[in-house]
């Protein structure tokens, strides 16, 4: 039996970790000698805890009978209180929260590696990454709406810190314009809410989907979904609301990029699986579908298209986040059961790939190392970094055998499924253009000559989390089906859905 408890348990250990972080890491810094030893200690410690509470709770949700797929847990007397909060475990949430763990745990090595414990603030900069987490699992188990937003903007505030870290101009003027925007998105979720508060009289999340599936008036609910889905789309940099994720990624240290894109990006595209098929269910609900597939074109296309251009490979990068965005969009537009795989499918393969993509990319940033043109030779110079950044390419392009592949074939084809071919052969159009210009970074490192002479040492630690990822692409390339056992209770339990 799942008590509030098991489930609260993960999102109590991150977060009392978190502020058992700052002290401990203060003690450790007084030390002489062995203080790496004894931080990765610490945090192995920290993941090895939550690891186990996550596992408890798959452990105990897969045995119950398979009539309770959707089980909700009430924190008041009643689940219809008002503005009672809610946790919802089903087969997403646990997916979700065991991906945020494990992949948490490499990019938190990768951050003890890349930011040192002798930094002034880097204690709480640990502190707010394990938070990070903490609230991502949260958001992945909120079961209404007022739980789901205050796990998210508790988030997106601590996003905030982690790119404000350098406290440079250039990152101080990315994490106002990410904060401006974020203001702007929750302003308009709030009068969304307010209006579907208004209309059902509760937040929670399977009330309000009955509510509003008798609703014969829908003006007053459309008013409230544009705003929610304008809300959702900043937040998840969707096409024409990206314009503070290449600032933002570009300006945060290696470390917060690649946390935020293999975490908090991920946890946007899960915000809006959940409300989108889960509680606005097309046609039952509202016919958004055509309207969130025009923007998945348009940010498959601007993204790509904006990759194409640019010269610095940092901001490359960000500009393949936002083409996710658009693929991943795709996916949840052809609301079938092969496009909820995908998307899953998709949440992994992506995450893990950007998030490798900066930690190398941070590597060669950090020798100053920034632009195409002083990529050139690299694949001589530093042999292991530049394979690394070579593999992610090929994942993102959705080379066979890599991570990619299977995530953008699943997308498409539930994009076929759905009868919106259209939408598939913009995705591969777009794929090829992202093949052009990956290749064109390949060919710098690989077919031109170095621009310096000597060789670039290599960081042999912060190469350990950056080929764990590479390692799993490629397990995943070949064995995709590792992933997808997992994902398959998710499309039985459909059949469920209250």
């Amino acid at each position: 039996m799942i008590t509030l408890l098991d489930v609260s348990s993960p999102i109590i250990a991150f977060v009392s970790f978190s502020l058992l972080t700052i002290p401990a890491v203060k003690i450790i810094r007084k030390r002489k000698s062995g203080k790496t030893v004894w931080e990765l200690c610490w945090f192995l410690t920290i993941f090895i805890i939550a690891g186990i509470t996550v596992a408890n709770l798959a452990l105990k949700y897969y045995v119950e009978p398979s009539t309770q797929p959707f089980l909700n847990l009430s924190l008041t007397e009643g689940p219809s209180a008002i503005f009672s909060s809610m946790f919802l475990v089903d087969a997403i949430s646990v997916y979700m929260s065991t991906i945020f763990t494990g992949v948490g745990a490499v990019v938190a090595v990768y951050t003890l590696f890349s930011i040192s414990s002798d930094e002034r603030l880097s204690e709480r900069y640990y502190a707010v990454m394990l938070m990070i987490i903490g609230y991502v699992i949260g958001t992945t188990f909120a079961g209404d709406f007022l739980t789901l937003f205050i796990f998210w903007e508790a988030t997106a505030v601590g996003s905030s810190f982690l790119m404000l870290y350098q406290k440079t101009a250039r990152s101080l003027h990315a994490t106002l314009k990410y904060l401006v925007m974020i203001i702007i998105a929750s302003a308009f979720i709030i009068y969304g809410l307010s209006v579907i508060y208004a209309l059902t009289g509760t937040l929670n999340f399977w009330e309000v989907k009955h509510a509003l599936t008798v609703i014969t008036d829908k003006h007053l609910l459309e008013t409230a979904f544009v705003f929610m889905a304008a809300g959702y789309s900043i937040e998840a940099a969707i096409v024409p609301f990206h314009m503070w994720l290449p600032d933002a990624y570009t300006a945060a240290p290696a470390s917060s990029s690649a946390f935020l894109s293999a975490l908090v990006d991920q946890a946007s595209y899960y915000v809006l699986l959940r409300v989108l098929i889960y509680i606005l269910t097309p046609p039952t609900v509202l016919p958004w579908t055509f309207m969130f597939a025009v923007l998945s074109a348009l940010t498959m296309i601007v993204g790509n298209l904006l990759a194409l251009t640019e010269k610095s490979v940092k901001r490359l990068i960000t500009y393949i986040c936002i083409a996710d965005v658009g693929y991943n969009l795709v996916a949840i537009t052809s609301v079938t059961p092969l496009g909820i795989v995908g998307n899953l499918y998709f949440f992994l393969a992506g995450g893990i790939t950007t998030a490798l993509a900066f930690m190398v990319v941070g590597i060669f940033n950090s020798m100053g190392l920034k632009n195409l043109e002083d990529f050139s030779g690299l694949g001589k110079k530093m042999p292991l970094t530049s394979l690394a950044l070579t593999l992610a390419s090929f994942s993102f392009i959705g080379i066979p055998a890599f991570a990619g592949f299977m995530a953008k074939y699943l997308v498409f084809t539930s994009a076929i499924e759905a009868n919106m071919s259209w939408l598939a052969v913009i995705g591969v159009l777009t794929s090829i253009i992202q093949a052009a210009y990956l290749l064109r970074l390949i060919n710098y490192m690989y077919a031109r000559q170095p621009k310096e002479e000597g060789w670039k040492k290599e960081p042999k630690k912060l190469l350990i989390p950056i080929f764990i990822l590479a390692v799993i692409i490629v397990i995943l390339g070949i064995y995709p089906s590792i992933v997808l056992n997992l994902i398959e209770p998710v499309t039985w339990q459909l059949q469920f859905m209250p």
